[in-house]
């Protein structure tokens, strides 16, 4: 069966995020929180990212906290979206990035990240908090991005391509910098349309 994996990640006005945010926000805490989330996430730390545990992982680490929601994430986005500034959005048939680039990034990159492996609501005082996570999060060597990217792959194997990749491992940190030097806030969603 196919289907098609999104992943959006919006800068948003502080006042849009924060009527937004009673609703959604709960929704990704309550999934990061859960007795199956933590399992995951343990189990992952004493993995790690390997290929023999990708499978489970990505079935495991679904489904999106705001899938389920997706009316009201897209509601809004457009209400709120600051479109003058960067954003990221990206869809693969057959897997759900979100999930492929936290399992790119591994257990302790990941960790440094808020949300739930792409779920992310958060106000403008909590971006400017979280920058220099996501920095250190997406801080690359050449050998390391080069493991990330080949995890990636794997991970949205076969539908993957090249620019997907690279649009993963290399914008998430320009549109948080880019939201926390214009006072927004980001919401971000995995979800299938």
């Amino acid at each position: 069966m196919s289907f098609l994996g999104m992943w959006c990640l919006m800068p948003m006005h502080a006042e849009v995020v924060a009527r937004y945010a009673p609703e959604l926000a709960p929704a990704v805490e309550a999934r990061a929180s859960g007795p199956g989330s933590r399992t995951l996430i343990r189990r992952w730390e004493r993995t790690g990212s390997t290929e023999a545990g990708m499978r489970q992982f990505l079935e495991d680490a679904g489904p999106s906290a705001l899938d389920e929601r997706i009316g009201l994430v897209y509601e809004a986005w457009e209400r709120g979206c600051d479109r003058e500034l960067p954003h990221l959005a990206v869809s693969v048939r057959k897997g759900h990035p979100a999930t492929a680039l936290a399992y790119a990034l591994g257990p302790r990159r990941s960790a440094e990240l808020p949300g739930w492996f792409g779920d992310i609501v958060l106000g403008p005082e909590e971006v400017r908090h979280t920058l220099p996570a996501v920095e250190r999060a997406f801080s690359w060597g050449e050998e390391a991005r080069a493991r990330a990217a080949q995890l990636l792959r794997d991970a949205l194997y076969p539908e993957a391509d090249r620019q997907d990749v690279d649009a993963l491992l290399d914008g998430v940190l320009p549109v948080w910098r880019a939201a926390a030097a214009a006072g927004r806030g980001l919401l971000g969603a995995s979800f299938e349309p």
